[in-house]
């Protein structure tokens, strides 16, 4: 009977604290805010603006406040959609892989911790951010990725952060991190190659990719080309955005075609990727120029 008394007792203790670990995942904190600020905050990011839900999330998180989390979630789905909803989408790309809020250092503020990382939705919010063309997010998804030890993933990423910028970053360690290996292509290239050739729409954009700059390959931009359509033919919204950029920009094997590149942005800027609308995609096709100061 004390056997079994024992047993219930722990049983019952391992349930409340679940329930208080539970508690303490979705439940704020008392925040610090006075109440009055408290209420007309949550107005304000409840008035179905993005710059409404924008703002009190970024109070909340100041505060470290979890609810920021709640409000940067309505930022990204406010309605109708605008290249501002991917700051949201970033943000909680952010705070979740992290599980941590940006919050200010004051006397008035609890610096402990009010969340704990979730990797699965900290990916989700970055990917979404990054395939509606958020370039940070590209950034953000290479180091995290990195971060998990997920050397093919990070490589899409670097990838198609130096497609849009035309050049890589000093982090991706690009063209050194793929450079072949004793007279063969790298491992995570032959891996692209593999995948492209079996009809694998983000392969072909990060195989792609590669052709384009010459990394890990020899250039051919004329093959990339065809990759990118291929993949943009799948409906993949890189595929379709990269081809436009090479067709605007033109390269060697590749005339410039402008009003064949306004179709293949014009596919991508229907899947919500707001980098192919006409503002942002005629300035990314121009020319690059450097300045150089003495």
């Amino acid at each position: 009977m004390e056997m079994q008394h024992r047993t219930g007792c722990t049983a019952v203790l391992a349930a409340l604290l679940c329930l208080g670990l539970a508690a303490c995942h979705t439940l704020p904190p008392p925040s610090r805010l006075p109440p009055a600020q408290q209420q007309a905050l949550e107005q304000r990011g409840s008035d179905g603006s993005f710059d409404g839900a924008w703002d009190t999330a970024e109070t909340f998180e100041r505060f470290n406040d979890p609810r920021a989390v709640t409000y940067y979630e309505r930022a990204a789905a406010v309605t109708p959609w605008t290249f501002h909803n991917t700051k949201a989408e970033e943000a909680l790309g952010r705070i979740w892989t992290s599980g941590t809020l940006r919050h200010a250092d004051s006397p008035r503020i609890d610096p402990a911790p009010v969340l704990r990382a979730s990797w699965r939705r900290g990916e989700r919010a970055y990917l979404a951010a990054a395939n509606h063309g958020n370039p940070y997010a590209f950034h953000d998804l290479a180091a995290a990725y990195r971060q998990q030890g997920d050397a093919q993933q990070a490589l899409r990423w670097d990838l198609r952060a130096m497609i849009y910028h035309r050049y890589p970053s000093r982090s991706s360690r690009l063209p050194d991190a793929v450079a072949a290996q004793a007279g063969t292509v790298h491992p995570l290239v032959a891996h692209l190659q593999r995948r492209a050739a079996r009809g694998d729409a983000e392969a072909q954009v990060d195989l792609g990719a590669l052709l384009e700059r010459g990394v890990g390959v020899p250039s051919d931009p004329a093959r990339a080309l065809q990759l990118y359509q291929r993949a943009g033919e799948q409906g993949n919204v890189f595929g379709q955005y990269f081809a436009g950029l090479l067709l605007g920009r033109s390269a060697p094997g590749v005339e410039k075609d402008t009003e064949a590149a306004a179709r293949w942005f014009a596919k991508a800027e229907a899947q919500r990727f707001y980098m192919a609308a006409p503002g942002y995609w005629k300035k990314a096709v121009e020319p690059p120029f450097f300045l150089f100061s003495e």
